[in-house]
């Protein structure tokens, strides 16, 4: 079956709203995965794009333990898809932003690192309570200089620590983490400056 006739089964499953927004999506990467099921396919859409898990309805005769079981197995499911979407480097932006809403902070920090994530992702990201989604997004090289700026007085000397380490920041912010106030940061600090300036000297001798 096509990506678009799954993504008309999805839609139909959905509201108007969530039908609206899978229409401004392009699904062609979900080719480039490699789904254990082509039922796996239209149970991501849901998941995503509908926000509904496979298996809502049950069959009414069924036990209460057995539609336990089965709402169990679909948020599972349900994880597993998310998770698959959250590390494939295909996943576009859109989508990527999407799996941002009620998700735990472990997915957060994979979509935090993603190549393809957004800058106004990253951005609200860098609010986030838990510093290693933060620390996710001083590394991402799609971080807007905005939020750079902020996560430079960020708290957490772990954050600080993964902007010393970048040598895809600005000088001037390496200067300021110079003078951190914890010395593993002004350190670190120190060498990536020093690195970034010899390659510089290089290039210019070569």
């Amino acid at each position: 079956m096509s990506i678009g006739k799954f993504a008309n089964s999805a839609a139909q499953s959905g509201n108007s709203k969530h039908s609206f927004e899978l229409e401004q999506y392009d699904l062609s990467f979900a080719y480039s995965f490699h789904w254990e099921k082509e039922e796996h396919i239209r149970e991501a859409l849901k998941v995503l794009l509908c926000n509904k898990d496979s298996g809502e309805t049950t069959v009414r005769t069924k036990s209460t333990q057995e539609r336990a079981a089965e709402r169990e197995n679909a948020a599972l499911e349900a994880a597993r898809i998310r998770w698959l979407l959250a590390i494939n480097p295909n996943t576009p932006p859109p989508v990527l932003d999407h799996l941002t809403n009620n998700a735990p902070s472990t997915l957060l920090e994979r979509i935090a690192e993603h190549p393809r994530a957004h800058s106004v992702t990253l951005s609200r990201l860098a609010n986030h309570e838990d510093s290693q989604v933060r620390a996710a997004v001083a590394e991402n090289m799609n971080t807007s200089m905005k939020t750079i700026w902020k996560l430079v007085r960020d708290p957490s000397a772990d954050v600080r620590l993964r902007l010393a380490e970048s040598y895809t920041v600005p000088i001037a912010v390496l200067k300021v983490l110079l003078e951190d106030e914890n010395p593993y940061v002004a350190d670190r600090a120190q060498k990536t400056l020093l690195r970034l300036m010899r390659e510089v000297t290089d290039l210019r001798t070569a």
